[in-house]
């Protein structure tokens, strides 16, 4: 299937593609197309493609079409995941079929649909959020405007400097990940997915398991407690995603007394901090743009407090 990535400018910028740009475009692409799959298939983008995974993410570069000095169109070729994937190990979040019908262009248009809608899944990821933000060096000035699409089958969409600040505005607003240690009963157990539950202080903390040989090993401790060290990830408003598993081992001595469910930073304070950073800026509309993700954290009355903090 056929997409077109258009770059767009009012001066003769775009009239030619040095090899170094065309280089950075490629591999920007290729990262988002990764991370989103990754994400669908796991829950997290942040994860190494196997074989398979890299040969279903393949993108061909077709054609490319200068228009008018004003325009330069790229044509990249892939295929839909139904013809390059036979098995798939999907997370709740997405059905195996739905998947099937999207090729790696199509999850990289989705993703950026998705960060600057802030409407689902995609935006609580931090590194795929990133990869989207290193994208915008392919605009190498103020005036260019990147559009993708596959003439009329997915939405297109429009890249401009203003919507790298909208996305870069969520990023910052997601806490970073941090490293734990937890102790609970290992509850459940989904293996083809990875996916495990950790009962603590009768709260499921969900875990994340990549290793094959971790996932055989952690059979044993079904119904017992364990120690989990691994890596805490969070969403938009400061609350755990999941842990990544590191390493485990069976209880010691005083593991349950020091272990607790991770905490993120005060999110109330975080954005405060990423908003006044924006104020300073001139860009006041930032906290607009973020007055969603406090929605569970604070009432009205606070959130205007805040505003007025921020803009002494």
């Amino acid at each position: 299937m056929n997409y077109d990535i258009k770059i767009q400018t009012d001066s003769t910028e775009v009239s030619r593609l040095e090899f170094d740009q065309l280089a950075r475009l490629a591999k920007s692409t290729k990262d988002i197309a990764t991370k989103a799959l990754m994400l669908n298939l796991y829950g997290y983008s942040d994860i190494k493609p196997n074989k398979e995974t890299k040969k279903a993410l393949e993108l061909f570069l077709e054609e490319i079409k200068n228009t008018n000095n004003e325009e330069l169109t790229l044509i990249v070729d892939c295929f839909n995941f139904s013809e390059t994937i036979e098995e798939l190990q999907l997370d709740i979040f997405s059905s195996k079929e739905e998947l099937l019908k999207l090729t790696p262009m199509a999850l990289v248009i989705q993703a950026f649909h998705s960060a600057l809608g802030s409407k689902d899944y995609f935006s609580v990821d931090k590194p795929l959020l990133k990869a989207l933000l290193n994208f915008k060096k392919n605009l190498s000035s103020k005036n260019q405007r990147i559009f993708l699409s596959n003439r009329g089958t997915i939405a297109e969409i429009e890249l401009t400097q203003a919507s790298f600040e909208e996305i870069e505005i969520l990023e910052q607003g997601i806490p970073a990940a941090q490293t734990v240690v937890i102790n609970g009963l290992l509850d459940e157990m989904k293996v083809s997915k990875g996916k495990l539950g950790l009962l603590v202080d009768n709260e499921l903390i969900n875990l994340l398991v990549t290793k094959n040989k971790d996932i055989q090993n952690l059979r044993e401790f079904m119904g017992n407690e364990i120690t989990i060290k691994g890596i805490a990830h969070y969403n938009a408003k400061g609350k755990i995603r999941f842990v990544e598993v590191k390493e485990f081992n069976k209880p010691e001595k005083g593991d349950a007394y020091f272990s607790q469910i991770p905490l993120a930073e005060n999110v109330q304070q975080q954005l405060f901090n990423v908003s006044k950073g924006k104020v300073k800026s001139n860009q006041l509309s930032a906290l607009q743009q973020i007055q969603g993700l406090l929605k569970d954290e604070m009432n009205d009355q606070q959130f205007e407090e805040m505003l007025k903090d921020v803009r002494r």
